[in-house]
């Protein structure tokens, strides 16, 4: 065996073609330069593709097949008229042995390999290279194991030592010569791509693909809102449907799957499972049996297109915020938080779904639908922009309020709150800027109907609120904002005998803590021997959003502050209950009248005692309305003020229609709009 000439190692693809991980292959007690060799040999002999593979020391049970596949994107075999070959490197390198020219194989096809030796000659721990890895070269790896797989290979071949005491590692003396015949990209060469998306007139999606999309918004709204577990890198999406497509394209049973999922991906039973119900809910499985599968008639067409586009579009059909992502990011760039924070504020999210949020934007960018436009900020291509004009997407969560604008009474209403409550989000997780979330705050107690003055400062209580009636029955809260990082107010944050000096310097009646989340028993404790009521950020978005459809006065919101430890937004039920009632009255002895108008015997005159009758048996209403209720509402709308119903000795009968009621009630809400 000789030792190629580094002068002839493999010309290095330019950065954004590299792929991102190096290839799988499986580890055993002969190093995985040999296995790798194995690997190659078999396909120069010809054994069949479905033979599985056996190495000493290694557990693995993937087929000749499986092990192309993972070998196919960095260039060492290629498949042509269905039959799988070796590239010429791969021959070079069979016929040489020599471990480094396939090194440099790697470095020339895959991302941060010989960047990462390069930045080993000084020692460093691992974390120390996945931060060079995400913060110099953008390659966003959420866990060690990218890092990790390039270290181990390097140990093998003698290019890295570990130091066990210290977790650093350091290049050899044959890694020293080693970099210096390779070449490498400093993170300051790396090209920014621009939009390759900028000449495309026509969006290259698959006719059934948009079918699929015509949708309702009732059915846009019952979507799931989580994509499910996918296995391997996710930016990779496209490849591993094609596989277990192809696995289930006729009927397969549970065990072949199973073993599929951990020959190919070495996940467990449950994650494989996960996957399994990942396919059914976008409609790609057909669960035949409990034990047989069968890929759809939608996964059978996918598999002739393969198309990321395409999958975006079945995506689309399926789960909760997807092209509507692409809305939102239409309007500016955002990040992944300021993402998750809208999907929960606006498109039916229970809790902030990071993971989620980041596996969407993953699988755009495999689309090109969206990209990077700086560090953690995304902004769409211009094929996204195109979608966006010819699809129907959903509208945000309804939210009504009073517009807080001033000079500008047409800003959208469902907007402002929307906006109030992202911010209120994101503010209680900006340690860095405490200001934010005070400011946030008094803007919620705002909305909410408080007077909320905003004071902050060192030794200040942040927000005072006082409720709008006369000194004998208002009220005063001192708020005391708690923005933390990870989004848990713990016990040594809050500091109880400040907030009771805040108290008695403000002469306010209450006290109360706003946090994204509370944590801890002491915490709550304490909370309740001094008083304090414990508001999350959950809890005062739905107050805000239950004020918007049932708006309660101030004086009803003494319920939640004078509580101690953590809110209980219940308490508010019965007013709203009640309101609600009144309005649904309102309409009904409307409605009554009205269509009592025309009829000859009454001549559209009627008593309370018609109007019971009337409504006892209307299922509206969980318990009749009595006749009390019934009086005091003829009496509110036949005021001079009111003027829908007026009254005669025979009787009450209606001065126009519900609608010209509806009219009247809303030229009073404007008259009161600040």
């Amino acid at each position: 065996m000789f030792l190629i000439d580094p002068k002839n190692y493999p010309k290095h693809r330019e950065w954004n073609a590299k792929v991102f991980s190096l290839p799988k292959i499986p580890r055993s007690d002969m190093g995985q330069p040999v296995v790798l060799r194995e690997i190659l040999k078999a396909l120069v002999n010809k054994v069949p593709y479905g033979t599985k593979m056996k190495f000493k020391g290694s557990a693995s049970e993937a087929t000749l097949e499986n092990l192309c596949r993972w070998l196919r994107p960095i260039g060492l075999i290629y498949k042509e008229d269905g039959i799988w070959k070796i590239s010429e490197e791969s021959r070079k390198y069979l016929e040489s042995e020599d471990d480094l020219y396939l090194t440099a194989l790697f470095c020339a096809n895959v991302r941060f390999i010989g960047e990462l030796l390069v930045k080993l000659d000084k020692p460093l721990t691992t974390m120390e290279l996945l931060n060079i890895a995400n913060k110099d070269y953008k390659l966003n790896w959420d866990t060690k194991s990218e890092v990790g797989n390039r270290l181990t290979w390097f140990r093998q071949l003698g290019l890295v030592n570990f130091n066990d005491f210290k977790n650093t590692y350091c290049l050899t003396e044959k890694g020293k010569e080693f970099i210096k015949n390779i070449s490498y990209v400093k993170p300051e060469e790396i090209e920014i791509i621009g939009d390759p998306t900028t000449k495309e007139t026509d969006i290259p999606v698959s006719f059934w693909a948009e079918e699929l999309i015509q949708m309702s918004q009732e059915q846009l709204k019952s979507r799931k809102p989580s994509i499910g577990y996918i296995p391997g890198n996710i930016s990779e999406v496209c490849d591993t449907f094609n596989g277990y497509i192809q696995l289930i394209y006729s009927t397969v049973d549970k065990e072949s799957f199973l073993n599929y999922s951990k020959e190919t991906f070495n996940i467990s039973v449950s994650s494989a499972n996960s996957f399994v119900t990942t396919l059914t809910n976008i409609d790609f499985l057909d669960r035949k049996s409990r034990n047989l599968y069968e890929a759809t008639e939608i996964a059978k067409k996918w598999l002739t297109t393969k198309s990321a586009l395409d999958l975006v579009f079945c995506l689309q059909a399926k789960v909760l915020f997807i092209f509507e992502m692409l809305k939102e990011l239409e309007k500016e760039s955002l990040s992944v938080k300021e993402l998750a924070v809208i999907a929960k504020v606006s498109y039916g999210f229970e809790t902030e779904r990071i993971e989620e949020i980041r596996k969407r934007l993953n699988i755009m960018q495999c689309a090109l639908l969206v990209q990077e436009e700086s560090p953690g900020k995304y902004c769409l291509t211009q094929r996204a922009k195109h979608i966006l004009k010819k699809v129907l997407i959903q509208q945000k969560v309804d939210i009504e309020i009073k517009n807080e604008i001033e000079n500008n009474p047409s800003e959208n209403k469902n907007s402002v709150v929307n906006e109030h409550l992202t911010e209120l989000h994101l503010a209680s997780k900006d340690s860095s800027n405490s200001a934010r979330f005070e400011k946030a705050i008094t803007g919620a107690f705002s909305t909410l109907g408080f007077n909320a003055t905003w004071l902050g400062g060192s030794g200040k209580t942040d927000v005072l609120i006082h409720s709008p009636s006369i000194p004998k029955y208002s009220y005063t809260v001192t708020v005391d904002a708690k923005s933390t990082q990870s989004g848990v107010v713990s016990e040594g944050q809050i500091n109880f005998d400040t907030l009771k000096e805040h108290k008695k310097l403000h002469s306010a009646d209450y006290i109360a803590v706003v946090g994204y989340s509370f944590q801890g028993e002491r915490l709550v404790k304490r909370a309740i021997e001094h008083k304090v009521v414990l508001i999350d950020i959950d809890s005062l978005e739905k107050l805000i959003r239950s004020h918007s459809q049932i708006p309660l006065q101030a004086n009803a919101y003494k319920n939640i502050f004078s509580q101690a430890g953590k809110v209980d937004i219940s308490c508010l039920e019965f007013e709203r209950r009640e309101i609600k009632r009144s309005g649904k009255l309102l309409l009904s002895v409307m409605e009554c009248l009205v269509a009592e108008s025309n009829d000859p015997v009454t001549e559209g005159l009627l008593q309370e005692k018609d109007i019971y009758r009337t409504l006892r048996n209307d299922n509206r209403f969980d318990t009749p309305p009595s006749l009390e209720e019934i009086a005091e509402m003829l009496q509110f709308l036949s005021s001079p003020l009111i003027g829908c119903v007026d009254r005669s000795k025979e009787g009450y009968y209606a001065l126009g229609t519900v609608y010209d009621a509806m009219n009247k009630f809303n030229f009073y809400a404007k008259s009161c709009s600040v």
